[in-house]
């Protein structure tokens, strides 16, 4: 069997699963997915980038994310390290930029690099949140496009129904 990406996840189907849906080969050592997703959130920017930038508060909208560790605190090049679906990841903030950009790289240990980064754009009495994921490696499979638009909109619900409070 053949290895496909397709569709915002990667499966294994046999040669002939063509017919239907636009298909390319991957090679595990070559990058994955490169995905960008936006979304506008009724909260100041300022509210936004201190929810990102709570680690605490995380599993809120991030529920996978769990023991964000970040000893030096949001520091450019600073180590971070958490645990993701099981897996401990560790890395580095790659941005930090307040109340502008947020990014940070992880290491995937069965291979790969993990590269999130996020800017905060005020847009009237809103914030436009754009994320940019790069994977590489078998991260490109484990991180996907549809998991990363059900944590925006999942930060986007906890932000606006706390606004409302």
């Amino acid at each position: 069997m053949d290895t496909y990406k397709g569709c915002d996840y990667d499966d294994r189907r046999p040669s002939n699963f063509q017919e239907d849906v636009a298909v390319q080969a991957v090679e595990p050592e070559v990058m994955l997915p490169q995905y960008q997703e936006s979304i506008v959130i009724n909260a100041p920017v300022g509210t936004v980038f201190a929810a990102m930038t709570d680690i605490k508060r995380w599993t809120d909208w991030w529920p996978q994310v769990q023991d964000v560790i970040l000893p030096n605190g949001w520091t450019l090049n600073g180590a971070i390290s958490c645990r993701v679906m099981g897996i401990d990841l560790n890395g580095s903030v790659t941005f930090y930029d307040p109340d502008i950009e947020l990014g940070f790289e992880t290491v995937i240990p069965f291979g790969g690099h993990l590269l999130q980064h996020f800017t905060f754009h005020p847009e009237k009495n809103a914030t436009r949140l754009t994320a940019e994921l790069n994977a590489t490696g078998m991260a490109g499979m484990v991180f996907t496009k549809k998991r990363l638009a059900k944590e925006m909109d999942q930060l986007k619900v906890n932000l606006e129904s706390a606004e409302i409070k």
